[in-house]
């Protein structure tokens, strides 16, 4: 048994390894496999658009209300995105731009972008291709802190579009109950 133990951490070292040692392009090349494996592997609405590197993912925010995630390589980076809000009130721009800010200043990953022209609002997040092509499990840890915090940023601009509640009063209302969850900014759970 120890040795079977010790086999499995030489192959892995080799096989990180293998992965940094090669080309850029070799290295892209696998963790798009990486991408689109975890999708093929799982039970969730989605499509594969090769030539742009990309996977389209269809998640529900609410009960009622589903989006399009999307999970792409792009300018050296493993990016996760989702556009909700695609149409807001012109005259609440000013509060969109102020509650994206707070939400910019809190989160340790990604941000909040707010597009007034077209009216959307984007949550992304990056990371360094070098991540997940040592550790193939980033890919998916990514995928799910970016949806499970897109969900907590989607209800919040809900609030101030619904019910014109402040800026402030929306980030200090969510990063109290975080507190009383045990969570941190970015939703996780706090290992303390």
């Amino acid at each position: 048994m120890k040795n079977w133990k010790f086999y499995n951490r030489i192959r892995f070292y080799l096989n990180r390894l293998y992965r940094v040692s090669v080309s850029f392009k070799k290295q892209e090349e696998l963790v798009w496999k990486d991408i689109k494996k975890i999708h093929q592997e799982s039970e969730w609405r989605f499509g594969i658009y090769e030539r742009e590197r990309y996977v389209e993912t269809a998640f529900s925010i609410t009960d009622d209300y589903h989006e399009k995630y999307y999970y792409m390589l792009h300018d050296n980076h493993y990016q996760c995105r989702v556009r909700f809000m695609h149409q807001f009130p012109s005259d609440l721009t000013t509060d969109m731009f102020v509650l994206a800010t707070h939400f910019n200043n809190v989160l340790k990953n990604g941000v909040v972008v707010v597009n007034p022209t077209d009216q959307y609002v984007e949550y992304q997040q990056r990371l360094n291709i070098l991540v997940p092509l040592l550790y193939s499990g980033e890919i998916h840890s990514l995928l799910i802190d970016h949806y499970n915090t897109s969900r907590d940023i989607y209800a919040a601009f809900q609030r101030l579009v619904l019910e014109g509640e402040a800026p402030a009063i929306i980030i200090a209302d969510l990063l109290n109950s975080f507190k009383k969850e045990g969570r941190d900014e970015n939703g996780q759970a706090n290992d303390q």
